[in-house]
């Protein structure tokens, strides 16, 4: 039953909190794509609003594929921008981390090759503009990619000089009588250990832990009410037997895309075969870019929004 998730149509069991959805493969965006590596495209409603998203399976256990990160070293970029930036034979790329307008800095983990090029931030988030104008503390959310082609999310966390990243098996408080609380240490944050992806992205909250729904919206920010309603949405997670899950949904298109609520993704996520599951940047960030063609209409009415560091699928030759 599990299998037939990943094949020509794909439809959710109804389940109390679960719209029903079908997914279908895209032949337009599966063109020049390994077999390991595959595109379904839905346009059902979602709990009877207008619904229309992307998911991206690709299999972790192919040798020749390569889940890099790439950063704007102080700038922000397009997908399209990275994508053309690249070179071999590039699969997708799509946004990560949350960021500051200000600066173009990544407010969330960010490594490549085992180093750390950006940490967890530790500041509030504060962008002066628009939709996606929200304050809350910087989520702690990450997914890893391993050397022995395996992934992981945890809470992670980057301490000392060195800014070793470490993992939680849970969130740690982020604030103490209304103010934020200090960083976790060994003494006080039980169970903390090391945690050493090869390639790391951040974001938040976690949707989805063990295969079931367990979002983490609470622990990992304050405020930003209206980020649990319908928006776009980027989210990324993976199976028990390592197939890489990148769900992209259009949202802020009247009658055509309204988006997705946190709780409608972890669904979603648990309906693709999800052991677990992590919310990325969304909004007017969202975009996932598959060999030169784009999946979701970007919801800034000036087209893909520049970001400061994106996933990229590469594919050996």
């Amino acid at each position: 039953m599990k299998k037939l998730l990943f094949i020509l149509s794909v439809a959710f069991a109804s389940l109390p909190g679960m719209a029903q959805v079908t997914w279908s493969p895209s032949p337009q965006h599966q063109q020049g794509l390994p077999s390991s590596v595959k595109i379904f495209t839905t346009s059902d409603s979602l709990d009877g609003k207008p619904f229309k998203a992307y998911y991206l399976e690709a299999d972790l256990k192919d040798p020749k594929l390569e889940v890099l990160t790439r950063v704007g070293n102080g700038k922000r970029y397009t997908p399209k921008q990275y994508y053309e930036q690249e070179s071999g034979n590039v699969l997708a790329v799509v946004n990560t981390t949350f960021f500051s307008f200000a600066d173009n800095r990544n407010l969330n983990l960010v490594i490549s090759d085992g180093k750390v090029l950006a940490p967890q931030a530790t500041v509030k988030r504060k962008n002066p503009k628009g939709t996606d104008t929200l304050t809350y503390y910087p989520t702690t959310g990450a997914i890893g990619f391993f050397r022995n082609r395996t992934a992981d999310i945890a809470w992670a966390y980057n301490m000392g000089k060195k800014k070793k990243t470490m993992q939680l098996a849970a969130p740690y408080t982020i604030e103490v009588n209304g103010k934020p609380a200090p960083e976790p240490t060994k003494r006080t944050a039980k169970g903390l250990k090391r945690w050493k992806p090869q390639t790391a992205v951040g974001g938040g909250p976690v949707l989805v832990q063990n295969g079931k729904v367990h979002i983490t919206a609470e622990e990992e920010m304050r405020g930003g009410a209206g980020f649990r309603g319908p928006n776009p949405r980027t989210v990324i997670g993976y199976t028990p037997d390592q197939k890489l899950i990148i769900l992209m949904v259009e949202g802020r298109n009247k009658g055509i895309a309204e988006g997705a609520s946190l709780d409608q993704l972890a669904n979603l996520m648990v309906g693709l075969g999800c052991q677990e599951a992590l919310n990325l940047d969304g909004g007017g960030s969202s975009a996932l870019y598959v060999k030169g063609k784009d999946t979701i209409k970007p919801s800034d009415k000036e087209g893909h929004r520049p970001v400061p560091a994106v996933l990229v699928l590469k594919y050996k030759e």
